[in-house]
């Protein structure tokens, strides 16, 4: 992968190190890689982190090959491809689909396993880094990028995310905020519970319709701890409908209902905002 910037006055007679370092936020390790396996190049010809750039320089980097582990096995299935460019995907992921594999159990196919066979079959030079995670049966948007400079720019910047969650009965306010903290509920290594000792969570919420089965909430996250709407509104006595593990009814639906189904952030390269959107699956349009 090769990234280029056209210098500014702003950045007249910087040392390409500084450049790279304080305005495009690589880390000394990267900077370090891609001396020694990639490229340095301005207005086409190459040179090292030593040399100044001047006003309206065009400098290129080139990318090390990207390194794949062996323990994933690239694997095809359908993938529903919301959004791609050179640096990243977005992925509308399924219900019941593993974003990663668990070391433990490779054998079982897995987002990952699906993105590094398409990758194969569309000869792009890239590997799996995931950006925004969902549970096992948390279905919607999943941003993928192609390169780790990619992934350490997304996950230093702004990710709104907007999901349909469907919980159990009525909630009291229409709309609302649920500030609460979160921590392990130890010696599980997978539940969650609120707890003054956790870390900060805040989840908005908008009711959308009510029915017999339970209320359709919009859910925006202000944080990002794990499981945190499945807490969040276990918590308050409005577990997610099929989240047997915090007390859902899991009767109607097996995992719990939510669909994570806007993304918009400022791209990382171009700075253009990206909107995507993903349709709810038909076991959740069910419930509505």
């Amino acid at each position: 992968m090769n990234i280029s910037w056209s210098i500014t006055r702003k950045h007249h007679q910087w040392l390409v190190r500084d450049y790279l370092l304080h305005v495009r936020a690589f880390s000394n390790r990267l900077l370090k890689e891609v001396k020694k396996e990639g490229a340095i190049l301005i207005n086409g010809e190459s040179v090292t982190v030593r040399k100044e750039i001047v006003t309206g320089d065009v400098l290129t980097v080139q990318f090390p090959a990207e390194k794949r582990s062996d323990a994933v096995e690239p694997k095809y299935m359908p993938l529903q491809i919301v959004y791609e460019d050179d640096y990243l995907l977005i992925i509308n992921k399924r219900r019941g689909l593993a974003v990663s594999p668990n070391m433990n159990d490779l054998k079982e196919s897995t987002l990952a396993n699906g993105v590094l066979h398409y990758f194969d079959t569309q000869s792009i030079n890239a590997t799996y880094h995931v950006v925004t995670r969902l549970d096992r049966f948390t279905s919607g948007l999943v941003i993928i990028a192609k390169n780790r400079y990619i992934h350490h720019l997304l996950q230093q910047s702004e990710i709104k995310r907007l999901y349909e969650a469907f919980v159990t009965g009525h909630l009291e306010q229409s709309c609302g905020t649920i500030d609460l903290p979160i921590a392990r509920n130890l010696p599980s290594i997978i539940e969650r519970k609120v707890s003054d000792k956790g870390k900060r969570a805040v989840t908005h919420y908008r009711v959308k319709r009510e029915n017999a089965q339970g209320s359709q909430v919009e859910v925006e996250l202000e944080t990002g701890r794990t499981h945190q709407i499945r807490v969040h509104f276990a918590h308050i006595g409005h577990p997610l409908i099929g989240d047997d593990l915090y007390g859902g009814d899991h009767h109607q639906l097996t995992g719990q209902a939510l669909h994570c189904e806007w993304v918009t952030f400022q791209h990382p390269i171009h700075k253009q905002t990206v909107h995507a959107y993903a349709n709810k699956p038909n076991e959740l349009k069910r419930l509505t």
